[in-house]
């Protein structure tokens, strides 16, 4: 297992090049964050989502200007082989095919939760299509929530979607999980874990599709595009 070496400089440099980056390539981000305001007296367990090559970098950076807590987030393992600065940010690797691998990560992941920081997972395991239902999903989180009941759960679901401009929008809604799942066995948590996923990925998709965005404030907003400036130099021309 590759463990994480957090470099608060690098995360500083990364979270400002970051946002250029993410102005760049989108319109904008938009954010619904549902949480309650409590602090957890345990270890936090956030999971989310997995269709994009952005998402772990969203995960960074949503961290970094939002959530603001002691993350670390597990990571594929030839991910963090091919994109090493990774580390440097708080992943930390895992390697399912390799059982000895997975059950080192699963015990890092679970010394930070018992340490009281914040562990991210993608429950995926891997990237797939946005829409794909049912959601694969990893007996992970399940393990680590039976063997340590009293961890904050929440849920980030993340949206990729082109609507009106040029440019795609990201959609990030952030819900906190207050369900009782001590009497479920692991297989019955995982179940349950996938489908309030689904649920909340869904919603989501749903609020997108009929243009419901009052419950949305604008994280990011992108420069300008294209046709921005076209409608501009058009106005100016008109006057």
């Amino acid at each position: 297992m590759i463990e994480p070496k957090k470099s608060p400089g690098f995360q500083r440099i990364l979270a400002n090049y970051l946002t250029f980056q993410l102005k760049k390539h989108f319109y904008r981000v938009w954010i619904d964050d549902q949480r309650e305001g409590t602090k957890s007296p345990s270890g936090h367990l956030i999971l989310s989502n997995h269709s994009s090559w952005w998402d772990g970098l969203m995960v960074f950076y949503l961290n970094h200007y939002v959530i603001k807590e002691d993350s670390y987030a597990m990571m594929s393992q030839k991910g963090m082989e091919d994109y090493s600065f990774f580390r440097k940010i708080g992943a930390f690797s895992v390697n399912p095919d390799s059982p000895k691998d997975l059950v080192s990560s699963l015990k890092f992941a679970e010394k930070c939760l018992q340490q009281k920081k914040t562990v991210w997972i993608f429950p995926q395991g891997k990237e797939e299509h946005l829409e794909m239902r049912p959601l694969s999903f990893m007996t992970g989180p399940g393990f680590l929530i039976e063997r340590n009941p009293g961890v904050k759960v929440t849920f980030v679901t993340f949206y990729y979607t082109f609507r009106h401009d040029q440019r795609p929008e990201l959609f990030i809604r952030i819900c906190e999980e207050n369900g009782d799942h001590t009497n479920q066995s692991r297989k019955e948590l995982t179940d349950s874990l996938r489908t309030i996923m689904e649920i909340r990925l869904d919603s989501l998709k749903t609020d997108i599709i009929q243009e419901d965005l009052s419950s949305f404030q604008l994280l990011l907003k992108g420069f300008p595009t294209n046709s921005e400036w076209l409608s501009f130099w058009k106005r100016r021309n008109q006057r």
